[in-house]
């Protein structure tokens, strides 16, 4: 499967991986149904046994599939499902089911934009998406795994992100001794439209986020119940990419989110205000303001406009999905995206983290070599509109970054431009990130992933180090994988990525300035 996978990579717009996610992703939509099969909890379940194990949850009892080393358990509901009544609310609790579920397939992925592109695999989308993914080792004894959780990226809408993808396989995790879940969380206008009306009937006078709100949501289910599948509670990881990764970076300064993690990993999650980054939160007047001229865009206004936007056919709201050119990422990008509400984000990431109000947990967090590789496909800019939009962006710094980064012709514009958001995007915000948390927690880890795949023209790209991390891509290097699963997966049971005779990773500090450079052979390095 990832063979294939690898030889579409010339396909991708943004996070690649995610496009690949979708041509692996199946595209059936599992209905629930009782099941006669042998009720064993998953954690005492004999390792050699091939009985379909079932796993009693707080809703009711869920089966799964049982491999020689895993046992895994798709389609798992962690809130009601957010349509009609409950589209544009915090997430309702599951309600409770009889029989035993079906935990055989994925569950549909939320609605979103699909990408037209007619190579790829189009995932089936349903509001019925709050469901979650779990992959456990299977074992002979009793023993709490540490808890690694995966919230993917997407720019919360682009491309048909999901959980619901086999490309997010967790068996490559789980097979290092720890329990993995992935997440679906509503996206676009459905995860992340605010409205002033929305906010008159909240009860903390908000709207927005409910993206990050299902998140959380998801977190909750991981505490309450993850002990039935062998995971421990008080052990757990966030780690995400991309959207995925800015989505740690809040939970890691959101009120609603303390108490529900103890470590965390970002990868390549931008949220520096100086740089470019599409996943940057807006203010709750921009966002009530987007949210607004949207429902207008589609009919709705005045009084009211609320009750009738939740009558409205999913793929309306789909649809009328606003996307808007950037000017540089050079792709179609979403409006919705989190917002500023004072509740479930209090202020901007890059302000708490210069506050250092975030909450001082083991920490890791690192960017691709080429994280800029975002933007091929796109039509190219002058040179002229390249300076212009330079100027525009850093003001009176402008000389010195087109100094830094010159370019004579739309060749050197790209290139230029990768480099630009590969530094101001993702390089930077990392830094900054990594230099907050050292200062109150010496448990910091920095890195950057520079292994280029097989075939591959597009360097370390945007989403690259999730390939080796979920798989092991038919012409790959075995040490790359092995290297960064290791180091996350130690991670998530020590709060520290040394051991098992890995290379060295010296922690960060901005006096330091350590970091390592994650490849076939991984090196601790400064100069980042």
């Amino acid at each position: 499967m990832h063979d294939t996978l690898l030889q579409r990579t010339g396909f991708f717009l943004l996070a690649a991986v995610l496009v690949l996610a979708i041509l692996a992703a199946g595209c059936t939509q599992p209905q629930p149904q009782p099941a006669a099969v042998q009720t064993t909890p998953v954690a005492a379940m004999d390792s050699s046994s091939s009985a379909a194990p079932v796993v009693q949850t707080d809703a009711g009892e869920i089966s799964g599939i049982a491999t020689d080393s895993m046992r895994v358990f798709h389609n798992i509901p962690y809130a009601a499902p957010p349509a009609g009544d409950l589209r544009w609310r915090a997430p309702a609790a599951v309600q409770p089911w009889t029989g035993v579920r079906d935990g055989s397939e994925f569950s549909a992925s939320c609605p979103q934009k699909v990408t037209q592109d007619p190579k790829t695999v189009k995932p089936v989308i349903s509001e019925d998406c709050l469901y979650l993914n779990v992959w456990t080792p299977a074992r002979n004894n009793s023993e709490k795994l540490p808890v690694m959780v995966f919230f993917h990226g997407g720019a919360y809408g682009i491309t048909a992100p999901s959980g619901s993808l086999d490309y997010y396989n967790g068996s490559s995790l789980a097979d290092q001794g720890v329990v993995v879940v992935t997440v679906n969380y509503r996206l676009g206008a459905f995860g992340f439209l605010a409205h002033p009306e929305l906010a008159a009937e909240s009860s903390h006078n908000t709207s927005g986020n409910y993206g990050i709100m299902d998140q959380q949501a998801a977190l909750r289910w991981v505490q309450k119940n993850i002990g039935a599948f062998g995971g421990d509670p008080a052990k757990v990881t966030i780690f995400g990419q991309s959207a995925g990764g800015t989505s740690t970076l809040i939970h890691l300064v959101s009120p609603e989110s303390k108490g529900l993690f103890s470590q965390a990993i970002t990868e390549s999650g931008p949220f520096w205000q100086h740089g470019f980054a599409i996943d940057n939160a807006v203010t709750r007047a921009e966002g009530e303001q987007q949210g607004t001229d949207f429902a207008a865009g589609i009919g709705y206004s005045g009084p009211g406009t609320i009750a009738q936007m939740r009558q409205a056919d999913m793929m309306v709201l789909v649809n009328a999905t606003p996307w808007s050119p950037s000017p540089w990422v050079l792709m179609d990008t979403p409006h919705f995206q989190p917002v500023i509400d004072g509740y479930i984000l209090p202020d901007s990431v890059d302000n708490l983290f210069h506050d250092h109000r975030q909450y001082p947990v083991p920490y890791m967090i690192g960017t691709t070599a080429d994280d800029g590789i975002t933007v091929s496909g796109r039509p190219e800019l002058s040179v002229q509109q390249y300076e212009a939009r330079v100027r525009d962006k850093f003001g009176k710094d402008a000389d010195r970054i087109l100094a830094e980064y010159p370019a004579t012709n739309p060749d050197e514009v790209r290139t230029q431009l990768v480099r630009l958001k590969t530094r101001y995007d993702f390089a930077n915000s990392a830094k900054t990130a990594a230099a907050s948390m050292a200062k109150i927690q010496p448990a910091t880890y920095l890195y950057r992933y520079s292994y280029n795949l097989p075939g591959q023209a597009n360097g370390a790209f945007h989403g690259s180090e999730n390939v080796m991390l979920f798989g092991l891509p038919d012409g790959s290097d075995p040490a790359v994988h092995q290297n960064i699963t290791g180091y996350w997966a130690q991670f998530a049971k020590t709060g520290n990525p040394n051991g098992n005779n890995r290379a060295d990773w010296l922690a960060f500090t901005s006096e330091t300035g350590w970091y390592m450079d994650i490849n076939s052979i991984s090196v601790a390095k400064t100069g980042y």
